[in-house]
């Protein structure tokens, strides 16, 4: 037969009362942290943030319309800098910035302090001049 040395099983009895312990206490915590939590519903404002700013969709080409006035060109690379208004269809503020210009835009036809209309296409926060045609 053989001896168990007690020692060992006291060792042996304290690791599995450790173990049962805190398995317990774990699962306590959580059923406590289950029922007082609330989850998203707190976050007061979120329910309506897609309709007030909703995120680039990078996945999706979308076409806009702008006016502005031409601040710079770089007809070797083929830009163009706008100070434009608001751009609500990609809701983007008003601002001062470079575009890169589709290869049908002929950039001669246009020069700084033109003030224009121009329509954009891209998606996220890249988007490329269609067109443009003198503000009326």
């Amino acid at each position: 037969m053989y001896s168990v040395d007690k020692h060992y099983r006291v060792t042996r009895a304290g690791a599995l009362a450790a173990a049962l312990l805190g398995a317990a206490l774990t699962l306590q915590a959580g059923a406590a942290f289950a029922q007082g939590s609330t989850g998203m519903s707190d976050m007061k404002g979120m329910k309506d943030m897609q309709k007030t700013a909703p995120m680039n969709d990078t996945k999706a080409a979308k076409t806009a319309t702008a006016s502005g006035t031409v601040t710079a060109l770089n007809a070797a690379n083929h830009k163009i800098t706008f100070d434009h208004g608001p751009i609500p269809a990609i809701n983007w503020p008003a601002m001062k910035m470079e575009f890169a210009v589709a290869p049908s835009v002929d950039l001669a036809k246009v020069k700084a302090g033109d003030k224009v209309n121009f329509t954009l296409s891209g998606s996220g926060d890249t988007y490329t001049v269609q067109s443009i045609t003198p503000a009326p």
